[in-house]
């Protein structure tokens, strides 16, 4: 049974990351966090899954105090765009989360979101868009190795001023690091279970009708990243276990 997103347990031994979903519910935010719930189970940290814009009626989010880390994931919505009715929630929350010294993990959406607050700038990517398997330059191949990753995304971030930029392509920045917070364009969890949850949400949309103009074929793509598939989970651990070892968040490693 899921556990409603604002009840977390006091006195678990167990970290606990927060992994904040969008357009879902709670029940298939383990599958949209792809590797990362992966990742989790095998490094012992007790996922939350949790909505702010979800399907249904969602559950309050928790005191950022009462977990360990968080991770926000993708939106089809712009991180910059404050006329999304729930982004001024998010972005207040996110300001707690910070504000309590709690480490955030920010993909893609997150990732632009996380640049946002901490004083960066999230915007349409315009000429900047990427969609597929892409190889990146990393600046700290022990956290992002040179790929390739997928990235899918309309928006892009700039990093804070502040910030360490780790990872960058000819478009734009791919991932940064400030302190314990860790925040990346791609989308190191990617698998093909969270392509068909991707396929399934652009069918019957505009997006579906553009694929061939953005050059995406979802036949193709989706058995790439089948073929992918390990070599991507294991440099997604990697960049997992980089952002926890900061985080404070693993307890033990595997096996």
């Amino acid at each position: 049974m899921d556990r409603p997103a604002g009840d977390v347990d006091e006195g678990m031994d167990a970290p606990t990351l927060l992994v904040i979903g969008h357009e879902t519910d709670p029940g298939v935010v383990p599958v949209q966090a792809g590797t990362l719930t992966s990742w989790a189970a095998e490094r012992g940290v007790r996922v939350v899954p949790a909505v702010l814009a979800g399907t249904g009626p969602t559950a309050p989010l928790p005191d950022p105090a009462a977990v360990d880390a968080v991770a926000v994931l993708g939106s089809v919505q712009g991180a910059w765009d404050d006329a999304v009715p729930w982004l001024g929630a998010e972005i207040a929350y996110l300001d707690a989360v910070i504000g309590a010294g709690t480490p955030v993990l920010g993909i893609c959406f997150g990732g632009q979101l996380l640049a946002r607050v901490l004083g960066g700038r999230a915007e349409p990517a315009s000429g900047r868009r990427e969609h597929g398997w892409q190889e990146i330059v990393t600046a700290a191949p022990e956290v992002v190795a040179p790929g390739p990753w997928m990235e899918f995304h309309f928006d892009t971030f700039t990093a804070p001023a502040s910030s360490e930029v780790l990872a960058t392509s000819a478009r734009c920045d791919q991932a940064f690091r400030q302190g314990a917070h860790l925040g990346v364009q791609f989308h190191p969890e990617i698998t093909p279970a969270e392509f068909d949850l991707w396929v399934a949400r652009w069918t019957g949309t505009p997006l579906e009708e553009r694929l061939p103009e953005l050059g995406v074929d979802p036949v193709a793509l989706r058995a790439e990243t089948v073929a992918r598939a390990e070599e991507s989970r294991a440099a997604s651990h990697v960049l997992f276990d980089a952002f926890a070892a900061r985080a404070g968040l693993v307890t033990r490693t595997a096996a």
